[in-house]
């Protein structure tokens, strides 16, 4: 995630592999990763929405007990200054988290689901995609994997795969470029809309590997499971309530 380069060129190519392995290999449509048209924009920008809540609920409990500052001795651009390579960097970003989520939950979760268990394919896309990040801090790969099951439970909410890749888009840019913070171990570069810098206990700020090796993450990401259950629930319950016409 180092720079355009490494936003576009890789993951780019990881979802056209995918792709044309589905098309080819496979021999189904790419809509059979719950790439739908149906309701795609509206779906990606929820998603993306719910992105910056959740790292601004992160972000917002940290600075209420003091683990952010505001560095003002920066060596990059910020605000107005960074604006151009924020948004370019943006779009790599977009391409970046729906990668992951075209192979993790799209692709891979489905394949196992369908051929042995739905929760296997859960399980074991959860793995992969905290293998993707591997890291030795033991709270940041319970977060990975609970994040992974946040997203695997929100996706199968929403029946499309665009949800969770803008949600995911979201998490990782606004984090290391817009507030400067580091994600998974990678430190922002080139320019930052703001320059934070977590600051205090790394059990609660997530030290060098950023806010994602937070126990305030591991809270977070566990209300969203708790919400997203509980409303698929809700809404389950209310259209089984409804009359069935005669």
């Amino acid at each position: 995630m180092d720079g355009a380069y490494g936003l576009f060129v890789p993951f780019g190519l990881l979802i056209l592999l995918v792709l044309l392995w589905t098309k080819f290999f496979e021999k189904r449509s790419p809509v059979t990763l719950e790439l739908v048209r149906a309701g795609a924009l509206f779906g990606y920008l929820r998603g993306f929405v719910l992105g910056l809540v959740f790292m601004g609920a992160v972000v917002g409990i940290m600075a209420l007990g003091g683990g952010i500052t505001v560095q003002t001795d920066g060596t990059q651009p910020t605000g107005y200054a960074a604006l151009g390579s924020v948004l370019i960097l943006l779009i790599g970003f977009v391409i970046q988290g729906g990668s992951e989520e075209v192979v993790t939950r799209g692709w891979f979760m489905q394949v196992l689901g369908a051929r042995y268990r739905p929760w296997i394919g859960i399980l074991v896309s959860s793995s992969l995609f905290c293998a993707l990040h591997a890291t030795p801090d033991p709270v940041a790969i319970i977060n990975l994997l609970i994040g992974a099951l946040f997203l695997s439970v929100y996706y199968l909410r929403e029946g499309s795969l665009w949800g969770v890749c803008g949600w995911h888009s979201a998490w990782n840019w606004s984090m290391m470029y817009g507030l400067g913070l580091t994600v998974s171990g990678h430190k922002p570069s080139g320019g930052v809309l703001f320059d934070l810098q977590t600051t205090g206990q790394p059990l609660l700020t997530g030290g060098e590997f950023g806010p994602e090796g937070s126990l305030i993450t591991t809270i977070v990401m566990l209300m969203g499971i708790a919400v997203v259950v509980m409303t698929h629930r809700t809404q389950k319950d209310s259209a089984d309530a409804r009359p069935v016409p005669e």
